[in-house]
């Protein structure tokens, strides 16, 4: 079950791009939806593969935060052509 109820799934990318931003690290990345979908399966909530991708990237802030709070600010830059029609 995903961790986040109610969030939209992996298998909902497929077929799209991805993008992800961080602002605070200046980070612009675009994944091809197909190939993450496989990679990680159709069932991966958008929030818990958003963290696999950060991790990745070599970031941890979503795992463990730092004692002042700061987190990761990784996020999709654009989900809208994701959503189911």
């Amino acid at each position: 079950m995903p961790r986040y109820q109610g969030a939209r799934l992996s298998a909902q990318l497929t077929g799209h791009k991805v993008r992800v931003v961080c602002n605070r690290c200046k980070l612009h990345r675009q994944y091809d939806g197909t190939t993450l979908v496989s990679r990680v399966g159709p069932a991966v909530s958008l929030p818990d593969l958003l963290t696999r991708i950060a991790v990745g990237l070599g970031c941890d802030l979503n795992i463990s935060p730092t004692p002042n709070g700061i987190r990761c600010a990784l996020h999709y830059e654009e989900l809208g052509a994701a959503r189911e029609e």
